[in-house]
């Protein structure tokens, strides 16, 4: 029997309140130590009072926040050992790269030989070697966030947590700041928690997401985990490319779950074939007519009408093309069917049953 994995963070049933609003709802999660972990989740989720709790910003009302195995509820936040990282930057402005950095050093009274060694590490390490006179309106965006991450690295913190720290960013450079953060952190193996509503950003970035809805935590896992395997309704809509299905016993050779008829599909759970191309399960083919075609560069995303319903199926650059008006051919492998606060991921029969297959 394996041993435990100790959590380096944790939150037990944490509560807060704003007047009448319950922003945190019986909190309770568990990360460990070397992690990247992301909080995800639409706005208004509570990811962001999480995130400003664990640093010391906010108090919660019920529960407890342990660090390193410490209670750290009455600790006050300059004494977590946590760097921080907002998205706007929050650099001085009239201080250079290099104050910027040595900043809270100075404040902690680091002595000067020891600030100097530290501040020059850091501007390595961030690869603005060369840059460290200039002043924040003479770097770029991604140059300033990366100066910002190395301020909150300076002090050695324990605990990295950031808000949001791609958000101030364009796309292009984004995705660069992505792929350099990540790196970063596992070379530095600092323990980082990050808040974010996008996506496609926390399944490139983090080893583990946390999804907030509504003050609540969801479901925890690593992004394959969580994509193949939603624990809830509500996760399995909100993460990934969903379209919901009103009554999922249009489509033949499913099981019913008793009592609902909702499901969800994704475009990796459906086939489109020209009325003219072969068919491998001919018992279980629907018609849809295509709404619109969308060049996505790898491939085509073919938005279809299947009686009430509205999805998007995906076809290859290689295979014939389809035109807004045809008539085409649908196969459904599979559905998550919402019971509730529960998903049953259901797999067309046809799959199994050679009686079908051409």
């Amino acid at each position: 029997m394996s041993e435990e994995v100790k959590s380096y963070v944790e939150l037990k049933n944490i509560n807060k309140y704003y007047g009448d609003y319950h922003a945190s709802r019986n909190v309770s999660f568990g990360i460990e130590k070397g992690k990247l972990v992301a909080l995800l989740g639409p706005s208004g989720s509570g990811k962001t009072t999480i995130l400003r709790m664990i640093a010391g910003l906010e108090n919660p009302d019920d529960g407890e926040i342990i660090i390193d195995g410490q209670v750290v509820n009455d600790i006050h936040a300059s004494k977590r050992g946590i760097g921080f990282v907002f998205q706007n930057y929050a650099l001085f402005r009239y201080m250079t790269v290099y104050e910027n950095i040595a900043f809270g050093l100075r404040v902690q009274k680091w002595d000067n030989a020891k600030i100097d060694a530290r501040v020059k590490e850091l501007v390595s390490l961030i690869g603005l070697d060369g840059l460290d006179k200039r002043y924040p309106s003479q770097l770029s965006g991604g140059q300033r966030q990366r100066v910002a991450f190395a301020r909150a690295l300076a002090p050695n913190p324990h605990l990295l947590l950031l808000d949001e720290p791609f958000a101030a960013i364009d796309a292009k450079v984004r995705q660069e700041l992505r792929s350099w953060l990540k790196s970063m952190i596992e070379k530095l193996g600092i323990t980082s928690i990050f808040v974010t509503h996008d996506q496609d950003e926390a399944v490139e970035v983090a080893d583990e997401i946390i999804i907030t809805n509504q003050g609540r935590v969801e479901q925890k896992g690593t992004p394959v985990e969580i994509y193949r395997d939603p624990q809830t309704s509500f996760t399995a809509q909100f993460f990934g490319q969903t379209f919901f299905v009103e009554n999922y016993h249009d489509f033949k050779s499913f099981d019913t779950v008793e009592g609902t008829t909702n499901a969800i599909l994704r475009p990796e759970f459906l086939k489109l074939t020209k009325k003219n191309e072969e068919k491998k399960y001919t018992v279980t083919i629907a018609e849809g007519i295509v709404q619109s075609v969308d060049f996505r560069g790898s491939n085509f995303e073919i938005t279809v009408k299947y009686k009430d319903n509205i999805f998007i199926a995906k076809r290859t650059l290689d295979e014939p093309p389809v035109e807004v008006g045809e008539e085409v051919d649908i196969f459904v492998y599979r559905l998550l069917v919402l019971d509730g606060d529960k998903v049953h991921l259901l797999k067309n029969r046809a799959l199994n049953e050679e009686s079908v297959v051409i």
